[in-house]
């Protein structure tokens, strides 16, 4: 047996037998929950990405591996999404025939992996107490698990962003931990294309472990050791005709979404991406196909062309997607809204959304708490900037469920760890 598997043994065996039963009991609370919503909701229509997912899907379990008929409705080698989710989906197609339902009751073990990472985390930090209640928490909060019931990379995203930050967070800065957090990160941008956001985090750790220079030369590592992991997809795509240099996917274009005249003037929506626009981009209003190349590029420039006019609508767009739809500071009906073009259950996510009106404040003031804690702290806050800057591109409340956890973490620290302040990993 290799000592990590003895010491993982070991760590195990010292886990009092109730903080288990709770573990495991959440554990599974969440691979029923996410069971029962697929089972309830197993013949709804696929909406939002959903689609798009299941059409490559099918192409995967046929053979063709990666393609698609977005956006000009012609079967081709595609770039329009990233390659993983879309290759999960195909496998269990494969296995099982093209049941989205299927997928999504599989992904339930998702659901539960998330707890088990989430407990993980908060004990490392918090201890036992504020570990429990986060395991217990995450497995019943809707806007995390009810990802994993849809069609959605979120299902794979959300455990992945815990392991990355499980690999380098409030640890010493090494070359192996530096090189092992490239290679997950490398992963997450192969579900995620904006997962680079937790290098700033990352950076954030390794700088004040080890001072701006080494901790900077970790992070070049980490970003090398990501792209690595990325290039045999970029190569593929640069190789594959119809495709060229497309490095993660065509979704990089989503700029033309938000800024545009038809955003920018919407009294209602203020901002908010949109894949239809009444004068769209040049190579999507003529409706021929191009390469997939060529529609990023092209869809990228009218993005930054609306930007270089208008430069204060990037100010703009940053305070209504990267602040109030990001984070959820606007009014509930406007987040409910998005339920029908991304899937689900709008009760649920009115419950999720009630629920996270409680842990966002206690996440606060747990970050407020532990604020001597600047290993913590301020790799946390950096996550957190660095994503309302990224999603300043498109939000909305699907886009922060791999953050969902962290922010149970913090809220189950401001209330179940008092003394807090003094806590250090391993306490209890």
């Amino acid at each position: 047996m290799s000592p990590r598997i003895q010491a993982l043994r070991e760590g195990w065996r010292s886990v009092e037998r109730r903080e288990r039963l709770i573990l495991v009991a959440a554990m599974a609370l969440a691979f029923a929950l996410v069971l029962a919503f697929v089972i309830a909701n197993r013949h709804a229509a696929l909406v939002g990405d959903e689609p798009e997912y299941d059409t490559q899907g099918r192409f995967f379990a046929a053979g063709h591996w990666w393609w698609s008929t977005t956006p000009f409705g012609v079967a081709h080698a595609s770039a329009w999404k990233t390659p993983l989710y879309p290759a999960w989906v195909g496998l269990w197609y494969s296995l099982f025939g093209a049941h989205p339902w299927v997928v999504e009751a599989i992904q339930a073990v998702l659901a539960s992996a998330t707890v088990l990472l989430a407990w993980l985390l908060a004990r490392r930090f918090f201890g036992r107490r504020v570990a429990m209640w986060t395991a217990v928490i995450v497995s019943a909060f809707p806007l995390i698990w009810q990802y994993s019931a849809l069609l959605y990379p979120e299902a794979l995203a959300v455990p992945l962003t815990l392991a990355i930050l499980l690999t380098f967070l409030g640890k010493e800065a090494t070359t192996r931990r530096a090189v092992a957090t490239g290679a997950l990160v490398g992963l997450a941008l192969l579900v995620r294309p904006n997962s680079f956001v937790l290098l700033a985090a990352a950076l954030a750790t390794w700088v004040l472990a080890a001072g701006w220079r080494r901790g900077l030369a970790y992070t070049a590592l980490a970003a090398g050791v990501a792209v690595l992991v990325v290039s045999p997809w970029t190569l593929r795509n640069a190789l594959t005709k119809g495709i060229g240099f497309v490095p993660l996917s065509v979704q990089d274009g989503a700029i033309y979404g938000t800024f545009n005249t038809q955003a920018a003037e919407d009294p209602n929506l203020p901002w908010a991406w949109r894949p239809v626009l009444r004068d769209p981009p040049a190579v999507l209003a003529r409706g021929r196909p191009v390469s997939d190349a060529t529609l990023r590029s092209d869809l990228v420039d009218s993005g930054l062309d609306y930007v270089a006019a208008h430069p204060f609508s990037v100010a703009e767009a940053f305070y209504w997607n990267g602040l109030s739809r990001f984070w959820d500071v606007r009014h509930p009906g406007h987040a409910l809204d998005e339920v029908r073009f991304v899937g689900g259950s709008k009760t649920v996510t009115a419950i999720g959304l009630g629920i996270y009106y409680l842990l966002l404040p206690l996440a606060v003031l747990g970050l407020w708490r532990i604020r001597k804690r600047r290993e913590i702290v301020i790799p946390l806050v950096c996550l957190a900037a660095a994503s309302s800057v990224v999603f300043t591109v498109a939000s909305e409340t699907r886009y922060r469920a791999p953050l969902e956890p962290v922010i149970v973490m913090l809220a189950a620290a401001a209330v179940a760890a008092p003394a807090c302040e003094g806590r250090r990993p391993g306490s209890t």
